[in-house]
């Protein structure tokens, strides 16, 4: 999927907040080198005052510049910072050794923002990482608790044993098929693994019934949708997860369920897995029918493209099968 907007915007903002930064410094620079240079005087109320004492102004202005480069721009603004402060260093030094008094106070202003910079530079990479560190730890707990759902899930149905995991790893692999990142390939892993958790309220004589449901037992079983989504909405931290759970069963042409979504509407981690459980489905056995051999479900699936399955993923599934993405895959 192609970059938000958003994130277009974030990364042209960012560029244009570091070419102004570097841009103020040069201003910055040149006025501190002009005004150490100068030998003329001016007028502060009354006091005649050389016209070098500016230099130091300027010189603590381009040390502003050089620390917000590193504050906000990280490794990239705390190198560049390095490399304008080791020239700033040698000319401001060269300037003293010409006898112009005026480098004096840029020199040490250069020396000080140096240990500023270093010093700002390393205490925000121990922050970043000891956060990270927690983050990951967080996260390693999070996806351990979602695992631990998603055997309970399928413990509750002996016919669809393993297939939370099943799905989860297609719908991880469509998603990176279709140009998303790691991240979000990772995230969408987690919510196809939860998608069935409604499951946990419906009756297990109604799941492992070994014959053809009847009307009202189907009806009783589309609630899962959503219970899931009732179950999974109230995480806070990670709402996207009940998206999975809600939306997995709607139609690209309007005709599922819970809600009638049709097309784009229906959000787009829940158009993947939808082919993802359809998959499994059919390469499974279950109480009412035998697996289907992989040449039938090619086929079902390209029937179904543009009507039960969004055509884009449902693309990106045979792509996957003419490249043996599923030869080595357990499907039972």
């Amino acid at each position: 999927m192609k970059k938000s907007i958003i994130q277009i915007i974030s990364k042209i903002t960012s560029k244009l907040g570091c070419l102004s930064l570097l841009l103020f410094y040069v201003v910055m620079a040149y006025f501190a080198r002009k005004t150490s240079m100068s030998t003329e005087t001016f007028s502060v109320s009354g006091h005649i005052l050389p016209v070098n004492v500016l230099a130091g102004v300027f010189s603590s202005l381009v040390a502003v510049a050089l620390i917000s480069l590193t504050v906000f721009y990280r490794r990239l603004g705390f190198y560049t910072a390095l490399v304008i402060l080791g020239w700033r260093f040698i000319s401001l030094t060269i300037g003293l050794f010409q006898f112009r008094p005026g480098c004096l106070p840029g020199l040490f202003i250069t020396i000080g923002t140096t240990l500023s910079v270093v010093i700002i530079y390393k205490r925000t990479e121990m922050l970043l990482q000891s956060e990270e560190s927690r983050r990951n730890d967080i996260l390693d707990f999070t996806n351990s608790i979602i695992d631990s759902f998603s055997v309970c899930i399928d413990g509750k149905d002996s016919y669809t044993n393993g297939h939370s995991l099943r799905v989860a790893k297609y719908t991880r692999m469509l998603a990176s098929k279709l140009g998303e990142d790691e991240e979000t390939s990772g995230r969408y892993y987690n919510i196809a693994l939860l998608h069935d958790i409604g499951k946990i309220g419906i009756p297990d004589e109604i799941l492992n019934k070994p014959g053809k449901l009847t009307a009202a037992e189907y009806e009783t079983v589309k609630e899962h949708a959503y219970r899931g989504y009732e179950i999974l909405k109230k995480v806070k931290k990670q709402t996207f997860l009940a998206e999975g759970a809600k939306y997995h069963h709607e139609r690209f042409d309007g005709k599922g369920y819970p809600t009638n979504l049709a097309g784009t509407k229906i959000p787009w981690v829940a158009r993947i897995i939808s082919v993802a459980d359809a998959f499994d489905a059919m390469s499974s056995t279950r109480p009412y029918r035998k697996k289907l051999p992989m040449g039938e479900i090619v086929e079902e699936i390209k029937k179904c493209s543009g009507t039960q399955f969004d055509p884009v993923v449902a693309k990106a599934f045979l792509e996957l099968y003419e490249e043996g993405a599923f030869d080595g895959l357990k499907t039972e």
